[in-house]
């Protein structure tokens, strides 16, 4: 198996610790690679694993390399990369804010701030199932068919991406809005961006990105 992909993970996890979006044995993280995914043990701290400890899987769950455990949520990592093609990384976390905001069912609508509304879109509130059950897999999936973040109810928070990098902006975006929105709504309310203004906003960055790929 390959060992630059288990080492992202393990930087992925000492990141998302010290940037405070994650405890240290909280969340799971995974890659897809072909026909396989490597995915972080449970019971181990996940700012402190080794290269070693990140296991791989098949899509049928079986354990293909590693002497640890799959993390128990290993289901709706395989549902939610069997829906969706161009996924290849999903960061489960528990970032303060946005677990605030699971824990009050609290959905995230668009147009709230210029990057989120880019990076993110609309964060839907995933409806309460026991941690690690194949009901919350099945919800969890069928959510992230249609979305890159989402807000697992009074649990935390999923970000997905076509790399590790980009999931884990997803949940830095996430955290950092809902911030954004507890100062907001202190001062007075959240205020949206129009409609009119949102979809314009969307197609100067569309250009913007057109331009990139041509420089």
């Amino acid at each position: 198996m390959k060992r630059n992909i288990k080492e992202e993970i393990v930087e992925i996890g000492k990141r998302l610790y010290n940037a405070k979006l994650n405890g240290g044995y909280g969340g799971n993280f995974s890659v897809r690679d072909e026909d396989f995914i490597y995915i972080t043990p449970s019971g181990l701290p996940k700012d402190k694993l080794d290269y070693t400890d990140i296991v791989v899987i098949d899509f049928k769950g079986n354990l293909v390399e590693g002497q640890g455990k799959p993390s128990s949520e290993i289901l709706f990592h395989i549902l939610i990369y069997k829906k969706r093609g161009d996924v290849n990384a999903i960061i489960h976390a528990h970032p303060a804010f946005a677990t605030g905001f699971s824990i009050a069912q609290t959905p995230i609508e668009d147009g709230i701030h210029e990057e989120s509304c880019i990076v993110l879109g609309k964060v839907p509130v995933i409806p309460y199932e026991v941690t690690s059950s194949k009901e919350l897999a099945e919800k969890v999936s069928d959510v992230i068919t249609n979305h890159d973040a989402a807000l697992l109810a009074n649990h935390g928070a999923i970000a997905v991406g076509e790399d590790l990098e980009r999931a884990f902006r997803k949940i830095e975006e996430l955290e950092l809005l809902c911030k954004m929105i507890t100062v907001a709504t202190i001062m007075g309310g959240v205020k949206k961006i129009s409609e009119e203004k949102l979809a314009l906003l969307r197609e100067t960055m569309i250009k913007r990105a057109k331009r990139n790929d041509k420089a």
